[in-house]
């Protein structure tokens, strides 16, 4: 049976958008380097947030139920401006890859658990969506921190 094999001919422009490697390498323009991109945003003040991954295993760590006390129960938050901040979204509506915290994990918490992402953001469907830690979760694996008093906390035992 023949055998077909296409070619492709690094010196033919295509017609379009796209030019050949050589028609992009003998361009003077591609010679120079350009300048670096802008920042459109300063970047927060105060220390940085906890790290939510586990440096022995790699996973993320996730709270596996929100907290009696977690601030994405209905009512917690009054102010819509506060909760759409810790969700990540922007002022043109659009989420950042950033997670919030939980605040039962936070440093110097009485029950000595490491950090973990809030359940609340972890089962939002849009933030959880464009949250880097979660989508790296995806990869590496979720270690689930279970908090004492949790909703999901069976105190019986």
């Amino acid at each position: 049976m023949p055998r077909h094999t296409t070619t492709h001919d690094a010196t033919a422009s295509s017609g379009g958008d796209l030019v050949s490697l050589r028609e992009f390498a003998a361009d003077p323009a591609n010679h120079r380097p350009r300048p670096a991109a802008t920042r459109t945003a300063e970047p927060p003040a105060g220390p940085a947030a906890p790290s939510v991954r586990n440096p022995e295993t790699g996973e993320v760590r996730v709270m596996a139920d929100q907290c009696t006390t977690c601030i994405g129960r209905p009512g917690t938050i009054r102010n819509p401006q506060r909760r759409r901040e810790l969700l990540g979204v922007d002022a043109n509506g659009r989420y950042d890859e950033g997670h919030t915290v939980c605040h039962a994990t936070l440093d110097g918490n009485p029950d000595g658990l490491p950090a973990a992402v809030c359940a609340w953001i972890a089962q939002h469907p849009q933030a959880a969506a464009h949250s880097l830690a979660l989508r790296m979760a995806a990869v590496t694996g979720i270690e689930y921190i279970s908090a004492p008093g949790a909703a999901g906390d069976d105190a019986s035992g």
